[in-house]
């Protein structure tokens, strides 16, 4: 379920987007998940709307080792060094709250697009104006209320934990992780959770039900499976034993036992005499 509330973050992409689409040429789409702008294939600036739980909302734009220096020490509040792109220069510009400077934000902005422009696309002038891009999104109130089910039947097996970053959660028994919560995960606009199952099974699921279960990235190679937890009616018990299972192929004998309720031991009777030899 798609979410059709504004947010701040919602408001500042919208700034953003009108900046760098002032650009000829420039065009925005998803790249690893973030709304990025491109010249011609070329990312020239870059979204981030909290950054693996880093609590900023930020554009991530190209620049040189030399200008990101002298940013970053010169407002070390306003301005950082992203990760990943940060080696080759690109620069983290801070635009929430009384971070934001859109005026120098839109030079450095023009001077990213012009670094990969390509001259003919420079000198076509004023551009039309692309396709409103819109932000993927997800429906706060679902997964709040899923990830708070997810955790109650999570945390109820022996020795589990949680981890949250951003939107994310992890659930970890004996540093291995069993299950993972993910919302809206590089932009596919879904509320699930990832799961392990034994080999070939994660398959067999999302081709048997594939509204319900699907083949997550990177993770499914794996043997993890996601199940889909906003769409229809959840199945919370299948949820629960999925868990459950994935919980028990990863920790440790000595806790997985925890979860096993062993028979009460038998007591040998003895039986209770009256007078001799009559049992009463």
């Amino acid at each position: 379920m798609k979410r059709t509330d504004a947010s701040p973050a919602d408001a500042i992409f919208a700034r953003l987007n009108d900046v760098c689409c002032a650009f000829a040429g420039a065009e925005c789409k998803l790249s690893h998940g973030a709304p990025s702008f491109h010249v011609r294939g070329k990312m020239f600036v870059t979204f981030m709307d909290h950054h693996h739980g880093d609590g900023r909302i930020a554009a991530w734009v190209k620049a040189t080792l030399d200008d990101q220096r002298r940013l970053v020490a010169q407002d070390p509040i306003r301005f950082f060094v992203p990760p990943y792109v940060g080696v080759k220069g690109w620069v983290g510009v801070r635009l929430d709250g009384a971070h934001a400077d859109w005026i120098e934000l839109a030079i450095l902005v023009e001077s990213a697009w012009a670094s990969v422009a390509p001259k003919r696309v420079a000198a076509d002038g004023v551009p039309k104006r692309a396709k409103p891009f819109t932000r993927p999104k997800t429906d706060p109130e679902v997964a709040r209320a899923a990830l708070e089910r997810l955790t109650e039947i999570s945390l109820a097996l022996p020795e589990a934990t949680r981890e949250r970053e951003a939107n994310h959660a992890s659930f970890v028994v004996g540093k291995k992780t069993f299950a993972y919560f993910l919302d809206n995960h590089h932009g596919d606009e879904i509320i699930s959770v990832c799961v392990r199952v034994p080999k070939g099974e994660n398959a067999a699921l999302a081709k048997a039900d594939p509204k319900r279960f699907y083949l997550p990235a990177y993770m499914h190679s794996h043997g993890w499976v996601g199940v889909r937890l906003d769409v229809g009616r959840v199945d919370w018990k299948t949820v629960a034993e999925l868990v459950a299972a994935s919980y028990r192929s990863v920790a440790p004998k000595s806790i997985v036992e925890k979860t096993v309720v062993k028979p009460a031991a038998k007591t040998k009777r003895v039986p209770a005499r009256g007078r001799k030899g009559v049992r009463a």
